[in-house]
């Protein structure tokens, strides 16, 4: 049965009709528009993962080759003379990334070799201010596992046990191979210049007290110990 509409009821179907439709016309533009957006969006974020990828610095964990100059070598000397150290990030990369901060910030410059053992080891890494020691003390870095030999030329960060690094290295001047299994990872090798680091004076051997350089600093050596090896500048090789 067909229902009759009066002229209010008529009036008011045909507004629902157009409200329906406006609502509908509504509808499709804000999907056509999200669908725009969504698809800019798309494209843009898209291109700006390219973008930054391409843009990205190269990592951190990469071979870098330094200098370090060195004064007061031999006993009776003031012969001076550089030495390259390639860090090699896939033998330890923790302690090649503390190393490479360690140069950037300076820190070496003005340290002294103050343990040399003849044909085994020349140790450093205390810095000579103990302000500038201490704000490293507690920067302690997890171990890396032993990957490479502590053979001649092998640059290693000393410690006194596990989860103990931080500032101090030592360079092998003969093949500590049994060094490998108590934890002592190589971070790199000096390329040249071995035959400055033999030069380095061993007068004092391993008598200088390492509390007293990391309480009183170059002070307590330059009275104590006068004569040490140390090393001037360390940067990166041009």
């Amino acid at each position: 049965m067909e229902i009759e509409l009066g002229i209010d009821d008529d009036n008011d179907y045909s507004n629902r009709i157009r409200e329906q439709r406006w609502h509908k016309y509504l509808f499709t533009a804000a999907a056509l528009i999200f669908g725009v957006v969504a698809i800019s969006y798309t494209v843009k974020h898209s291109h700006y993962k390219d973008l930054t990828k391409s843009q990205q610095p190269e990592s951190a964990h990469e071979s870098q080759l330094f200098t370090f100059t060195l004064e007061n070598l031999g006993e009776h000397s003031n012969e001076t003379g550089t030495i390259f150290i390639e860090t090699l990030p896939e033998w330890a990369p923790l302690g090649v990334d503390r190393f490479h901060d360690l140069v950037a910030s300076d820190f070496f410059s003005g340290c002294h070799f103050f343990r040399v053992v003849p044909n085994f080891i020349v140790q450093f890494g205390i810095n000579g201010d103990p302000e500038i020691q201490a704000q490293w003390e507690t920067e302690i870095i997890d171990d890396d596992p032993v990957v490479a030999k502590n053979v001649r030329g092998t640059v290693t960060f000393a410690t006194a046990g596990p989860k103990t690094r931080t500032t101090q290295l030592f360079i092998n001047t003969k093949n500590n191979k049994f060094l490998d299994g108590q934890g002592f990872a190589p971070i790199g090798r000096v390329v040249r210049g071995m035959e400055y680091v033999d030069n380095i004076n061993a007068q004092w051997g391993e008598t200088p007290d390492q509390q007293g350089i990391t309480q009183f600093g170059n002070d307590f050596l330059d009275q104590n110990f006068p004569g040490l090896s140390q090393i001037s500048s360390a940067k990166p090789a041009l």
